[in-house]
C-alpha cells in the first residue's frame, strides 16, 4: 500500500505574483507587464501539472526560465528553477531537480533575497530527501526555518514543518514524526488553510497507518477527507476515499473498503478530469478481483480502456493485457487472444518494445495453459528477443540521454563558475572596503553572501560530479551486457561446433575402423587402434558421469513432472489445485534447463580457466540479487582468474556457489549481500555473507542444500564451514586445496 507522507513544493503562485511584481519597481530594463507575463506562464504550469498534464507544464516552465533569461530578471528565472524542478519530480526526474534548485539559489543570493533564499534551501533540501541523504536534507530545512521560515509562521513553515516529520519517520522515529506533523497541524489551524491541513492529517494518518495503529489512521484519514469535502476538492476527496479503502483491506473490512472505493470513483467521476476517472476504474477492478468478482472486475477495466483510448494509447496497450488476462479467467479464449492482439499491434504501432515483451510473455502463459506448446515456444522466443533488445536499447538510451545532460551541464556550470568566481572577487573587494571603513556589519554581510555563493557552487560541482558517475556506471553496465549477449552468442556456436565435430568424428571413426580391419597385420595400424579406443574409452567415461548426473537429478525431476501432470489431469475441475501442480512442474522444467545448461557448459575444455567460469558465476549472482532486490558487493580478486581447474572440480565449485547464492535468494530475506573470491596460501577461498534473518543450525529443516554442499566440498578435499545465528545473517566458507 502507498500513501503519501510528504509532498513536494507548490509555489503558492498568488504569493509568487506578489513578489515578483512588487521587486520590479525600480528596476528600468523591464516593467509589470514582463513579470506579469512570466508570471502567467508559470500560473498556467501550475494549472497544469494539478491536472497531470505534465509534459505540457514542463513546456511552460521552461518558456518562463527563457523569457526570464531574455529581459534578465533574476527573480523570475529563480521561480521558473523552482516550478521546473517541481514538475521534474512529479515526472520522477529526481536526478535532474538539484542543478534546477542551485540555480534559483545562485540568483537568489544575488538579489539577497531571504524569502527566495529559504525557499531555495528547503527544495534542495527535498532533493537531497530524495537520495536518501537525511543528514543535508535535515540541515538544508533547519537552515530555510532559520532564515525566514520560523520567523514568518506562515504555509512554508508548515510544509517545512512536514518534510521534517517525514525524516523523522525514515530514521524510524516515529514520536518525533507525530510531533512534526502536529505542529504543521497547528500552524495550518492557525492559518485556516484547510487544504494544507487536510494534506499534514493525510500524513499523520500515513504514519499510524505505518505503526499498525488502524483507529487513529482511519480517523484521521477521515478528518482530511472532511475538509476536503469542505474546500471542494473532489481530486482530493478521491485521494482521501482511496487512502481510506486501502486500510479497511489491510483490516480485513471489505464491506467498508468496496464502500470507500466505490466513494472515491464517485468523485473521481464528479471531478471530470478523465485521468483521474481511469484510475479510479482500474482501482476498482483490482479490488474486484481481490474478492474474486472477475466478471465485475473485467468490466470496470473495460471502462478504464475505453477512457484510456481517448487520453493515453501508451496505457490503453498494458489495458489490454488486462483485460486477456480476465477474458481467460473467464473462459472467453477468443476475446483473450483478440485483447492480445489489440495489445501488440498497438505496441508496434507506437513502437513500445517493454509492452511487447509483456504481451509476449503473457501470451506465451497463455498457449502453455492450452497446451499448445508449440505457440507457447514460439511466443517465448519473441519475449527473450524483446526482453535482451530493450535491455541494450534503454541503457544506450539511457547513456546517450545521460551524455547529452552532462555535457550540457558542464557547459553551464563553467558558465556559472567564472561568473560566480567573479562575484566573489567582487565581494571580496566590497567586504575589505567595510573592513577598513570600519563598517563590521556589511563586512559580515558581504561574508555571508562569499559563503552562499561557494555553497551553491559547491552544490552544483556535486551534482556534476554526480551525473559523470552514473554515466560511467550506465556505460560500464552497457559494456556487461555486451559480454553476456557475446557470451551467449558465443556458446550457441560452440555448441554448434560441437555437434558437427561430434558427427565428423563419428564419420572418421567408422572409417578409421573399416581400415583398420584390412590392415590389422601392420603394427603401426594396430597401435593407432590402440589410441583410438583410449580415446573411446575417455569419451565413454566422459559419458557415463553426464549419465549419472541425468538419471540421478535429472530423470528424477522428470518423473516428478510426470506425477505433477498427472495429479493435475486428475484435479482439472479444481482450478487452484491444479494451477498449483503445473506451477510446481513448471518449477521443475525451470530447473532442469538450467541444470542441463550447466552440464554442457562444464564439459567444454574452453572454459577451464577461472576467468570464463566467473563470467558465468557474476551474471547467476547478479540475476539472483537483483530479482529478490538485495543490493550486493562482489569481489572476484584477479590473482586466481589465471588459474585452472579440472572438468569435476571446476562443476563442484560451481554447484557449491550456485547453492549458496541459491539459499541466500531464497531464504535469507536479507537486504545486503556480499561474495568474494580470493587466493590466500594455496587456497581457493570462496565466502557468502548476508545480513538476513540467519537460522539455529541446531534447527535446521531437512532439506538437501547443506548436506550437498558439504559432500561436493569433501569430494574436491576442501574446508567447507557455515556461520549462522537468528538475526545475525548467514556465512559460508569454502577453501580448496591448489596444487
Amino acid at each position: 500500500m502507498h500513501l503519501l507522507k510528504k509532498n513536494r513544493k507548490s509555489l503558492f503562485a498568488l504569493f509568487v505574483a506578489i513578489a515578483m511584481i512588487s521587486n520590479v519597481i525600480g528596476q528600468q530594463k523591464y516593467g509589470k507587464e514582463d513579470s506579469l507575463r512570466i508570471f502567467r506562464y508559470l500560473e498556467k504550469a501550475d494549472l497544469l501539472a494539478e491536472k497531470s498534464q505534465l509534459d505540457s507544464a514542463l513546456f511552460y516552465g521552461k518558456l518562463a526560465l527563457e523569457e526570464s533569461g531574455r529581459i534578465k530578471l533574476l527573480r523570475g528565472e529563480s521561480y521558473a528553477n523552482l516550478k521546473i524542478a517541481d514538475i521534474l519530480y512529479r515526472k520522477g526526474e529526481q536526478e535532474l531537480l538539484g542543478g534546477y534548485d542551485s540555480a534559483a539559489l545562485r540568483n537568489a543570493v544575488i538579489l539577497k533575497d531571504s524569502f527566495l533564499i529559504a525557499l531555495s534551501y528547503y527544495q534542495l533540501g527535498q532533493y537531497f530527501l530524495e537520495f536518501k541523504k537525511l543528514n543535508e536534507a535535515e540541515q538544508l530545512f533547519n537552515k530555510a526555518l532559520l532564515l525566514k521560515f520560523e520567523k514568518d509562521k506562515n504555509e512554508y513553515t508548515a510544509v517545512v514543518y512536514n518534510d521534517l516529520g517525514y525524516v523523522a519517520g525514515e530514521r524510524g522515529l516515529y514520536d518525533q514524526q507525530v510531533e512534526w506533523y502536529l505542529k504543521a497541524i497547528r500552524l495550518h489551524e492557525k492559518n485556516n488553510n484547510n487544504t494544507g491541513l487536510a494534506q499534514s492529517l493525510s500524513n499523520l494518518s500515513a504514519t499510524y497507518f505505518d505503526l499498525n495503529k488502524m483507529p487513529e489512521a482511519i480517523r484521521y484519514a477521515k478528518q482530511a477527507f472532511e475538509l476536503r469535502q469542505q474546500t471542494a476538492d473532489l481530486g482530493g476527496m478521491a485521494l482521501s476515499c482511496n487512502n481510506i479503502s486501502q486500510m479497511y483491506l489491510f483490516s480485513d473490512s471489505m464491506p467498508l473498503a468496496v464502500k470507500y472505493q466505490e466513494l472515491g470513483l464517485k468523485y473521481a467521476e464528479q471531478s471530470g478530469i478523465q485521468a483521474r476517472i481511469a484510475q479510479a476504474y482500474v482501482s476498482m477492478s483490482l479490488l474486484m478481483n481481490r474478492q474474486k468478482k472477475i466478471q465485475e472486475a473485467f468490466e470496470y477495466e473495460k471502462k478504464a480502456i475505453a477512457l484510456y483510448e481517448k487520453i493515453d494509447q501508451g496505457v490503453v496497450a498494458n489495458r489490454y493485457i488486462a483485460a486477456a488476462f480476465y477474458s481467460n479467467l473467464l473462459k472467453d479464449s477468443a476475446g483473450a487472444v483478440e485483447y492480445f492482439r489489440k495489445s501488440e499491434t498497438l505496441a508496434k504501432s507506437l513502437g513500445n518494445k517493454g509492452v511487447l515483451r509483456s504481451v509476449y510473455s503473457y501470451l506465451s502463459d497463455f498457449y502453455n495453459g492450452k497446451k499448445d506448446y508449440k505457440a507457447a515456444y514460439d511466443y517465448y522466443k519473441k519475449f527473450i528477443l524483446y526482453r535482451d533488445s530493450l535491455l541494450n536499447t534503454e541503457t544506450n538510451t539511457k547513456i546517450a540521454s545521460l551524455q547529452t545532460q552532462y555535457e550540457t551541464e558542464k557547459k553551464d556550470f563553467e558558465i556559472n563558475r567564472l561568473s560566480t568566481e567573479q562575484r566573489i572577487k567582487t565581494l571580496e573587494i566590497e567586504k575589505q572596503k567595510a573592513i577598513i571603513a570600519g563598517n563590521e556589519a556589511e563586512a559580515l554581510q558581504k561574508q555571508n553572501e562569499i559563503d552562499l555563493l561557494s555553497k551553491s557552487q559547491q552544490l552544483q560541482e556535486e551534482q556534476l560530479k554526480r551525473q559523470g558517475d552514473e554515466l560511467e556506471k550506465q556505460i560500464l553496465l552497457a559494456k556487461n551486457n555486451a559480454q553476456q549477449l557475446q557470451l551467449a552468442a558465443k556458446e550457441k556456436q560452440l555448441q554448434q561446433k560441437q555437434i558437427s565435430s561430434q558427427k565428423t568424428f563419428r564419420n572418421f571413426l567408422l572409417a578409421g575402423l573399416l581400415l583398420l580391419s584390412l590392415l590389422a597385420y601392420l603394427s603401426f595400424n594396430r597401435f593407432q587402434l590402440k589410441k583410438k579406443l583410449e580415446q573411446q574409452n575417455a569419451l565413454l567415461s566422459m559419458r557415463n558421469n553426464i549419465s549419472e548426473n541425468l538419471h540421478d537429478d535429472i530423470g528424477a525431476s522428470l518423473s516428478n513432472i510426470n506425477i505433477l501432470t498427472e495429479l493435475a489431469k486428475r484435479n482439472i475441475g479444481q482450478p487452484a489445485k491444479s494451477t498449483e501442480y503445473l506451477e510446481k512442474a513448471g518449477d521443475d522444467i525451470q530447473r532442469i534447463s538450467e541444470n542441463l545448461s550447466d552440464i554442457v557448459w562444464n564439459i567444454n575444455p574452453r572454459y577451464d580457466e577461472l576467468q570464463n567460469l566467473f563470467v558465468r558465476m557474476k551474471r547467476y549472482a547478479a540475476d539472483m540479487m537483483d530479482g529478490k532486490n538485495i543490493s550486493y558487493e562482489i569481489n572476484f580478486n584477479e590473482d586466481v582468474e589465471k588459474l585452472s581447474l579440472s572438468m569435476e572440480k571446476r562443476r563442484n565449485f560451481y554447484l557449491i556457489f550456485k547453492e549458496a547464492v541459491n539459499n541466500l535468494g531464497k531464504y535469507s530475506g536479507a537486504a545486503h549481500a556480499w561474495i568474494t573470491v580470493s587466493m590466500e596460501k594455496g587456497l581457493l577461498k570462496l565466502t557468502v555473507k548476508d545480513d538476513g534473518k540467519g537460522f539455529d543450525k541446531t534447527k535446521t529443516s531437512s532439506g538437501n542444500g547443506l548436506h550437498n554442499m558439504q559432500k561436493r566440498a569433501n569430494d574436491l578435499q576442501a574446508g567447507f564451514s557455515v556461520f549462522s545465528e537468528p538475526g545475525k545473517g548467514t556465512e559460508i566458507n569454502l577453501s580448496i586445496p591448489i596444487t
